[in-house]
């Protein structure tokens, strides 16, 4: 008799263990968008959720809620219940908004949603992973001064003036100088720390350079690096480049070194005077005597002269044929040289003042080339006669 009574009750009550058992509700929960993306650190981000009940049985009365967990804070829609629940195989979708931590840390972060569903007010906490982006670049060189140019073997200062762009602190802050590959040594070090910069806030990193006494004159590139942490210890870093000017301007001029060339219609030599006056070196520098309907290039008309440091000075001879009627002989010459902005050349109107030959003798000057080779003749002649007068007599 009980083993019957036991039998009924097991019929009875099967049916309904297994629905129990079977008919349930499970409420998965998903990011399907979020802008921007990725996240940025201190920024806002709207976010939208999928919510898919998997079970089989409707969740009537559910509730979602962001819970304020770092990096995220809920803003705007935190909470939300669907109207009339979510039956099964149903899926919604919902936006809310959150702000991301300035001090997020780069990569995966976890966003914490509650779900709470059930005639008991079961609750359970999903965590979603969403992609934050820290900008490295918010720690940036906001000015920097230096001397346009500085010359070989002095010294220079420069200054640089880092801006904390972002919200929050940064700290252990270390600004380094490569000058591994350039002719430039700091003073004391190429290293200089800060201990730490406020959100918005500035402060100034100087170093004393000093140039070596035999730098070319040109650009050279100075890599600066710049390493520091997020108040949530991450480390970043930024690398900036910046140009020393090494060298002053060049500052060329020529003018009539000597010249035996004196009347019009003779042969001779003009040497040139090539000096450079300014502060800077000219590299590759050359001389070209131009053409003019007043003489003849006899030589060469153009001369290779090399580099040319500041308070330098070379020389080039030209031998030139004058034409007659020439009382101010008027030469174009052209220098070309190389200086820290590129190839240069300038054009000079050189001139030499000749003299007839009334002159010559009212001033008590010589003509070389008309006078010293007749001379010459005449002794060689007379020596050839006395010789040959003695030679006969003996």
């Amino acid at each position: 008799m009980k083993y019957k009574i036991l039998f009924i009750l097991v019929l009875i009550t099967a049916p309904s263990l297994a629905y129990a058992q079977g008919a349930s509700t499970n409420l998965e929960t998903e990011v399907v968008r979020a802008e921007p993306m990725p996240l940025q650190a201190g920024q806002y981000a709207d976010i939208w959720i999928r919510i898919t009940n998997t079970g089989s049985a409707d969740a009537p009365n559910p509730t979602f809620e962001v819970l304020d967990t770092f990096p995220f804070q809920g803003i705007e829609n935190t909470e939300w219940s669907p109207r009339g629940g979510i039956a099964a195989g149903e899926t919604l979708n919902w936006r809310t908004q959150v702000k991301v931590n300035s001090n997020a840390v780069f990569g995966q972060n976890g966003l914490e949603i509650r779900k709470t569903s059930g005639p008991d007010g079961t609750s359970i906490t999903d965590t979603l992973d969403l992609s934050v982006r820290t900008d490295d670049r918010s720690l940036i060189v906001s000015s920097l001064e230096f001397p346009e140019r500085v010359e070989p073997g002095s010294t220079g200062y420069m200054t640089l003036s880092l801006q904390n762009l972002a919200n929050s602190q940064f700290r252990n802050i270390d600004v380094s100088l490569d000058v591994s590959d350039i002719p430039v040594a700091p003073r004391e070090t190429s290293r200089k720390r800060v201990t730490s910069i406020e959100g918005g806030d500035s402060r100034d990193v100087r170093f004393r350079l000093d140039v070596d006494g035999d730098a070319e004159n040109q650009l050279y590139k100075l890599p600066i690096q710049i390493n520091y942490q997020n108040q949530a210890g991450q480390e970043l870093s930024v690398t900036e480049t910046t140009g020393i000017n090494v060298g002053g301007f060049p500052n060329i001029d020529v003018a009539v070194d000597e010249s035996d060339i004196r009347t019009s219609g003779t042969r001779g030599t003009v040497t040139f005077r090539v000096l450079n006056k300014g502060e800077g070196q000219a590299r590759f520098v050359g001389i070209q005597l131009e053409e003019s309907e007043n003489y003849e290039i006899i030589s060469e008309d153009s001369i290779y002269l090399g580099s040319m440091i500041a308070d330098d000075y070379q020389t080039a001879e030209f031998d030139l044929y004058v034409e007659g009627d020439v009382e101010n002989l008027e030469m174009p010459v052209k220098v070309e040289y190389r200086d820290g902005d590129g190839d240069q050349t300038l054009d000079f109107n050189v001139t030499r003042e000749l003299y007839t030959s009334s002159e010559l003798s009212k001033y008590g000057m010589s003509q070389s080339s008309n006078i010293l080779v007749p001379a010459v003749l005449l002794v060689v002649v007379g020596l050839g006669i006395i010789y040959y007068w003695r030679r006969r007599k003996e």
